[in-house]
C-alpha cells in the first residue's frame, strides 16, 4: 500500500494543479511499461537499436535544403517506439546522457561520409537534454568525439531545449558560452513553450531560435496580430535566425515566408527519413 502511495504521490510533482492523485489502473500499466523499458535500455543501446533519423529544414527563399535535425527512433522487436514514450523516462533516470552521446557520434560518423562522397554536408542539428546542463564541462566529450571524426566543431548545431536556460541551479549561460567558445553552433528548441525571460533571451550566445509549432497551429494566418509574428520581430532584433517547426500546408508556408522566416521544417516538405532516404533527398535538393 505504501509503495502504491508513493507512486501515485509522484504523479502529481510538478503538476501545480492537482493536489493528488489515485492510484489506478492507468498508472500501474505505466509504471510496468517504464519498467520493462528501463531494464532493456542499456542492452538496446548496445545492439543498435536506436536509430537515428533525419528531417530537412528548408529555406524559406530557395527551397532547397539547407540544414536537417537529427531525430532517434527505437526499433524493438519489429516495433517502433515513439519517442515520447521513453525519451522522458530517459531524462528521468538519466540514461538520456548515454543515449544523446550515442546519436552525436552517429551523426558524425554519417557527415564524415558525407562530406568524404558528396563535397557538402548541410547543417546537422543534434538535441542536448538538459540533464547534460548538471555538468557543466560536458561539452568537451562532444569536442572529442567531433575530433575523432575530423569534423570542425562549426559543422556541428546543439539544439538545446528553453527550459534548459531557466533551471536556477544551473549556469546556463556560462555553459552556452563554453559551446560556442568550442567553435559550436546553438539552437533554442521549443522557443515560446518555456518561461526565459526576454532580458535573458538578449544575453544568450545564441545563433538560431527555432518556433514551436504550437505557435503556428494557433495562428490565424490572415492576422498581423499572432504570438509568432513579435517572435520572428525580436528575433531579427537580435540578429538570430528562425526555423519555424511543425509547417505542413502551402498556406502556412506562405505565412512564414511572408514573415521573413529563415528555415521551414515541417511534414510539407518532408518527414524524419532513415540515413539512406535522406542522403537522396539532400542529394537531388542541394
Amino acid at each position: 500500500m505504501l509503495s502504491k502511495a508513493y507512486m501515485a504521490r509522484a504523479e502529481t510533482k510538478g503538476k501545480y494543479s492537482t493536489n493528488y492523485y489515485i492510484y489506478d489502473k492507468v498508472l500501474e500499466e505505466k509504471i510496468t511499461q517504464e519498467q520493462q523499458i528501463e531494464s532493456s535500455m542499456e542492452m538496446a543501446l548496445k545492439n543498435k537499436e536506436f536509430k537515428v533519423l533525419y528531417q530537412p529544414k528548408i529555406d524559406t527563399k530557395t527551397e532547397k535544403i539547407a540544414g536537417a535535425e537529427a531525430l532517434v527512433r527505437w526499433n524493438k522487436d519489429g516495433k517502433t517506439i515513439p519517442p515520447n514514450k521513453f525519451i522522458p523516462l530517459f531524462e528521468k533516470n538519466k540514461f538520456i546522457i548515454n543515449l544523446d552521446l550515442y546519436v552525436f557520434e552517429e551523426v558524425c560518423k554519417d557527415i564524415a561520409i558525407w562530406k568524404q562522397r558528396y563535397k557538402y554536408v548541410p547543417m546537422t542539428s543534434i538535441n542536448v537534454s538538459k540533464t547534460h546542463f548538471e555538468n557543466e564541462n560536458f561539452i568537451d566529450r562532444y569536442v572529442q568525439i567531433a575530433n575523432k571524426y575530423n569534423l570542425n566543431t562549426e559543422e556541428l548545431d546543439l539544439e538545446i531545449t528553453e527550459s534548459a536556460t531557466v533551471d536556477e541551479s544551473i549556469d546556463s549561460l556560462k555553459i552556452l558560452k563554453d559551446i560556442k567558445a568550442k567553435g559550436f553552433t546553438v539552437s533554442m528548441d521549443d522557443f515560446g513553450t518555456g518561461y526565459s525571460s526576454l532580458s535573458m533571451l538578449q544575453s544568450m550566445p545564441i545563433d538560431t531560435i527555432k518556433i514551436d509549432k504550437v505557435f503556428i497551429e494557433k495562428a490565424d494566418l490572415n492576422s498581423d496580430q499572432n504570438i509568432i509574428n513579435y517572435i520572428m520581430l525580436i528575433s531579427k532584433h537580435l540578429g538570430v535566425k528562425t526555423v519555424v517547426e511543425g509547417v505542413e500546408t502551402k498556406e502556412e508556408i506562405d505565412f512564414v515566408r511572408k514573415l521573413g522566416c529563415d528555415l521551414i521544417q515541417g511534414y510539407y516538405y518532408s518527414k524524419a527519413m532513415e540515413k539512406e532516404e535522406f542522403e537522396e533527398y539532400f542529394s537531388k535538393n542541394m
